[in-house]
C-alpha cells in the first residue's frame, strides 16, 4: 500500500478537483491519499482542518505531489525534503518551469511511482542561515532549491554586500544585489544577471553579482564542499529573498550563509528528455513571454 499526499494550489478549482478525482481512484487501488489545499504562503487546511506548515508531517508518504506552479511546488519541497520524500510535479501554473507533469499525465506518473518504475532525480539543494542584527543576530534556518538574493532597496543606490568563501574574506561588491543559486536556479535569475548554466544533476552552487560597480562583475562556481557568507556592509539595508520569498530586511551587520546538505531534493521527473532539449525549451520559452 502506497500514499500521495496532494499539496493543492487555493486558487485553481482544477487542481483541487484533479486531486479528488485521482485520491478516489487511489482508494479503489487499495491506496491511501491525502489532500492538503495551502490558504496561504505558510499554512493548509486538511479535511475543514487549518494547519501551519511546521505541524504537517509526510513522514510515511510515497510522494508529494504538487498541484500548481512553480511557487507551489517550491513549498511542497520544502515540506518533503526534510523527510526524504520525492515531489511529483503537476503544472497548473502559467508556464512551470519545475512542474513538468500535465494533468491527464498524473495518473500514470503515480502508477510509475508505486511500482518503483519512476525516474526520480537527486537535485542539490542549499541550506540558508540568515543571522538578524536587529533581532540580535538570531539564527533562522531556510531551504533554497533556486536560488537566494541579497538586494538593494533604495532606488538610486547601490548596497554593499561583504562576501566570504569557506571563513575567508573574497570580495565586498558595491552591487544592486548578490545571487546565490543552485543548479537547478541558475536558468533563472542568475541566468539573466549573465551568471553561468549549471547542469541540474551538479552537487554545486553559483555566486552572481547584479550590476557590480567597480568590482568583478564574474560569477564564482563553488563545490558542495564549500560554503559562501555574505554580509550587509553598512550603512544600507538590504532585502532578502529566497526562492522568490520576500523575507524582509536586513541591517547591516546580518549575515547570510549558503551550503550544500547532504541530503538532495529528490524530483520525479516526467520529461523522458535529455539537459539539453530542457534547456531549449526554456529559453525558448522566455523568448516568447
Amino acid at each position: 500500500m502506497s500514499t500521495a499526499t496532494f499539496l493543492v494550489h487555493p486558487e485553481r478549482p482544477d487542481a483541487l478537483e484533479l486531486a479528488l478525482d485521482t485520491a478516489e481512484w487511489l482508494t479503489g487501488r487499495g491506496d491511501v491519499a491525502r489532500i492538503l489545499e495551502f490558504t496561504a504562503p505558510n499554512r493548509v487546511t486538511e479535511a475543514g482542518r487549518e494547519l501551519h506548515l511546521d505541524e504537517v508531517d509526510l513522514a510515511g508518504t510515497t510522494v508529494a505531489v504538487s498541484l500548481g506552479g512553480d511557487g507551489t511546488f517550491l513549498r511542497v519541497v520544502r515540506l518533503a525534503w526534510t523527510v526524504d520524500v520525492p515531489v511529483l510535479g503537476v503544472n497548473f501554473g502559467r508556464l512551470g518551469y519545475l512542474p513538468d507533469l500535465m494533468p491527464d499525465q498524473m495518473r500514470e506518473a503515480l502508477a510509475r511511482v508505486f511500482a518503483g518504475e519512476a525516474v526520480i532525480e537527486a537535485r542539490c539543494a542549499l541550506e540558508v542561515t540568515v543571522t538578524d542584527r536587529s533581532k540580535g543576530d538570531a539564527a533562522t534556518q531556510y531551504l533554497a532549491l533556486n536560488e537566494v538574493v541579497l538586494e538593494k532597496i533604495d532606488f538610486g543606490h547601490t548596497v554593499r554586500l561583504a562576501t566570504s568563501i569557506d571563513g575567508e574574506d573574497v570580495f565586498t561588491y558595491s552591487a544592486d544585489g548578490v545571487i546565490i543559486a543552485t543548479p537547478t536556479g541558475s536558468t533563472a535569475y542568475n541566468l539573466s544577471a549573465r551568471g553561468p548554466i549549471l547542469s541540474p544533476g551538479l552537487r554545486a552552487m553559483v555566486v552572481t553579482p547584479v550590476a557590480p560597480h567597480l568590482s568583478l562583475d564574474r560569477s564564482l562556481v563553488l563545490s558542495d564542499t564549500q560554503h559562501v557568507t555574505v554580509r550587509i556592509a553598512p550603512d544600507r539595508v538590504a532585502a532578502l529573498v529566497i526562492d522568490g520569498q520576500d523575507l524582509g530586511r536586513l541591517d547591516p551587520g546580518s549575515t547570510v550563509t549558503c551550503r550544500v546538505p547532504t541530503r538532495p531534493v529528490r524530483v520525479v521527473r516526467n520529461d523522458p528528455h535529455g539537459f539539453g532539449a530542457l534547456l531549449r525549451f526554456r529559453l525558448l520559452a522566455d523568448r516568447e513571454q
